[in-house]
């Protein structure tokens, strides 16, 4: 019986991880769909009907304990079908009587319906939800199945309580690890303060646009005598500042381009296949719109700003990354040297 329990937890354990490492490798994405947490959920249920623990001449399961957990990750038709994959599994291969899978699968349904109202979150609130599951499921085997001794009962109880501690304990865990490697990878290609792409993510987005398209537009567009905002007034109000330019130029960004924040106060917009008249024009509304808009410091205090931008437009060729960037480039310092406040561009 011992050794039964053990490796009960072990396959628990073992299984949570190896699903969301195996997952976590092949397709990050799938890790929170309800798909996978109802596969990882059935399989775990099936191992555990291959290890049933005797007492006394009786063998019980703890199949259902991931069942239970499904139903706090998942939605209600992925759990009748996990259910019912589960009882294929229970009754027609392992050839365990159906009376207990019926008196498991009411409480089931039961719960589907109480839980997501009872906003059971922590590792101690679940533990005793399982508790008083299992005390409900042996009641029902005792009453309609057969009867149980005291001590089948106590074992079946503990034992059932102690794998859903250590199961919900590990599944806690990898999903919080899971969350901040999520964070980390979403960071490394996004700027923090405005949400935006940051150099990394506009540097791939180029090779991708020019990879499909055959023509390319970028925009620098750098505040103008930002310095000078923070020093009078302090970084805090720069920051919000920044988040409500990043705003004000997104209601410009073309269908299909983007966005990004390529460092301090400059941001950067890309566009595939604008012809190079609307790609001076949009960077005409967005210098003017600038100028006209009120940003706010504080709830009374308000200040103008201007922007510089410099216009790359090219023909997508070998070398056409670096050729638009150093474009780009050379016309936003231009537009500074000149004055400030204005769109640069080489004519064509």
């Amino acid at each position: 019986m011992l050794i039964d329990f053990v490796l009960n937890i072990s396959i628990t354990i073992s299984g949570i991880y190896l699903f969301h490492r195996l997952q976590y490798l092949e397709d990050r994405r799938i890790i929170d769909s309800n798909i996978f947490q109802a596969l990882l959920m059935t399989t775990l249920a099936v191992l555990l009907l291959m290890v049933p623990i005797e007492i006394q001449d009786m063998s019980f399961s703890l199949y259902f304990i991931p069942l239970l957990i499904l139903v706090k990750y998942s939605v209600p038709y992925m759990m009748i079908i996990s259910a019912g994959a589960v009882f294929l599994f229970h009754h027609l291969i392992f050839n365990f009587d159906w009376q207990r899978f019926l008196v498991f699968l009411i409480l089931y349904v039961v719960m589907m319906l109480i839980l997501p109202f009872l906003n059971f979150q922590k590792l101690k609130e679940l533990t005793i939800v399982v508790l008083i599951f299992t005390v409900l499921y042996g009641l029902g085997i005792h009453v309609f199945v057969q009867p149980l001794t005291l001590f089948q009962a106590m074992v079946l109880i503990a034992a059932s309580t102690v794998v859903m501690f250590f199961a919900i304990m590990m599944y806690e865990d990898i999903n919080k690890i899971l969350g901040l490697l999520k964070r980390y990878e979403e960071e490394e290609y996004k700027d923090f303060l405005t949400q935006l792409g940051n150099v990394k993510a506009l540097d791939n987005s180029a090779e991708k646009m020019i990879e499909s398209s055959q023509k390319v537009s970028l925009l620098l567009i750098d505040i103008d005598n930002f310095s000078l905002i923070n020093e009078q007034h302090s970084h805090l109000s720069g920051d919000a500042l920044i988040k409500q330019m990043a705003r004000l130029l997104n209601n410009y960004v073309p269908n299909g381009g983007m966005l990004f924040r390529s460092s301090g106060e400059e941001f950067s917009m890309i566009v595939p296949d604008m012809s190079f008249d609307k790609t001076v024009r949009l960077a005409e509304a967005v210098r003017n719109s600038v100028e006209r808009a009120h940003f706010h410091i504080s709830d009374r205090e308000t200040v103008h700003l201007t922007v510089s931008v410099g216009i790359a437009h090219q023909t997508v060729s070998s070398d056409t990354k670096g050729a638009l960037f150093k474009e780009a480039d050379d016309m936003l310092h231009a537009a500074k040297k000149y004055g400030q406040n204005r769109v640069m561009f080489n004519p064509i």
